[in-house]
């Protein structure tokens, strides 16, 4: 009686989730709310200390952090086998959406695809607010503001002068590891308690890294894009620390500049789309690895769909199967209290690079795409002043305001085909 009781209320949960997935707009503070008000107040599933202990727990791991929060809800409620049909129900509606998406950016004819040039603009604002209210908390202290603009100098800034090393994924796990040391170094608050009571299942975690390694091995051996594509997802979900804007920069370097599967505008595109579409905003991988395979065809793209979603989904959700159970005793270790403010300092500078980065193809003209060496800009109005404008007055209404970013991006669809 007790187990068909328990199936009844795992399956009125996935149904709230499905309903959730639906409805939620906006990144990870919007998400926490809506969960806060349908899990905890109306639905009574968990306490609002359990929702916020939880969403504590996933800010420390890499990954889509709404995504890692449900997860954790849902194994808690009913294990492993539960938490995996909770990331299941949850992308699903922004997978279906990001899909048809990019059949649909594909097939449009380009008079059509002028007309979402208002998008690019707002995605380039959406980062830049995002930017400023993750760097803002950080001004009082030092250590985060430096380690901060480090990042931001040697992902952005330095780029061009350094172009053979700085154009190079790895940049990133080298910005992270750098501003975790940093900061165990410097920071000398934390204590560490010892806990001998820790057991440690290391299942999720061993598979973690056979797939992160096996992958890239993969991916070397065949030179196939679906294994490569699977491996490049897989180690943006590894490595995103601050959210989506966050991937948004790693996106940018692998497949905009040194693999050129897709150009600057149809990420920035993809990251406005993506905005307007419910669910977490790591779903534009469905659209960027979608756009990357189109070449192979209507189930090439498919598959890149398919895979995208797989791979950036999966590392977070393998970490927090690992961790969710383990998390009371691990989280006295001092190495986490000591290290995790560097990483969030150096996510928070990657964040204001993918602003930069972002901006360049859209705000100023270049004589070649996306080559961006300022000798590369034209001579004559090499400022795009319409998207600066643009842009600069964006920004102000979206760090001023609370309208929801669904509403900006039909605002600008709107715009885009009367002035077309």
């Amino acid at each position: 009686m007790g187990s068909k009781i328990d199936k009844f209320k795992h399956w009125q949960f996935l149904r709230e989730i499905f309903k959730i997935a639906s409805m939620a707009f906006g990144g990870p503070e919007m998400h926490m709310a809506l969960f806060s008000k349908r899990l905890v107040h109306e639905k009574k599933y968990f306490t609002q200390n359990e929702l916020l202990e939880t969403f504590s727990i996933c800010q420390l791991l890499p990954g889509p952090t709404s995504t890692q929060v449900l997860i954790s809800l849902g194994y808690k409620l009913g294990g492993a086998f539960l938490g995996f049909f909770t990331l299941l129900i949850w992308v699903l509606p922004s997978f279906i959406i990001m899909t048809a998406l990019s059949f649909l950016y594909v097939n449009l004819a380009s008079d059509t695809l002028h007309s979402l040039r208002f998008i690019r603009p707002l995605a380039v604002s959406f980062i830049i607010v995002a930017a400023i209210r993750m760097i803002g908390p950080m001004l009082n202290n030092k250590l985060s503001i430096g380690l901060a603009l480090y990042s931001f100098c040697v992902c952005a800034l330095l780029r061009h002068p350094l172009e053979s090393y700085i154009k190079t994924p790895a940049i990133f796990p080298f910005v992270l590891f750098t501003g975790a040391l940093v900061s165990f170094i410097i920071n000398k608050e934390a204590k560490f308690f010892s806990d001998k009571k820790l057991k440690v299942n290391w299942g999720f975690l061993i598979l973690f890294g056979v797939i992160f390694i096996g992958s890239a091995i993969i991916g070397k051996i065949t030179n196939s894009p679906y294994a490569i594509l699977f491996e490049n997802n897989f180690r943006f979900g590894s490595l995103v620390f601050g959210g989506g804007n966050m991937l948004i920069s790693m996106i940018f370097e692998q497949f905009v500049q040194f693999k050129n599967y897709i150009s600057a505008e149809e990420l920035i595109t993809g990251l406005g789309l993506a905005q307007a579409t419910p669910g977490p905003v790591f779903s534009i991988a469905t659209f960027t690895t979608g756009l990357a395979l189109r070449e192979y065809g209507v189930w090439g793209q498919l598959a890149g769909c398919f895979i995208g979603t797989a791979a950036i989904f999966l590392p977070g959700s393998l970490l927090i199967f690992w961790l969710y159970p383990i998390w009371t005793s691990l989280k006295k270790f001092r190495f986490f209290q000591r290290s995790f403010p560097g990483i969030i300092a150096t996510s928070a500078g990657i964040v204001a690079s993918s602003a930069y980065l972002v901006f360049l193809p859209i705000g100023l003209r270049w004589k070649v795409e996306n080559s961006f060496f300022y000798t590369n800009l034209v001579n004559q109005n090499p400022i795009n002043w319409l998207n600066v404008i643009t842009i600069m007055v964006l920004c102000v209404f979206l760090y001023k305001t609370k309208i929801p970013s669904p509403y900006w991006v039909v605002m600008a669809l709107i715009l885009g085909f009367i002035l077309r």
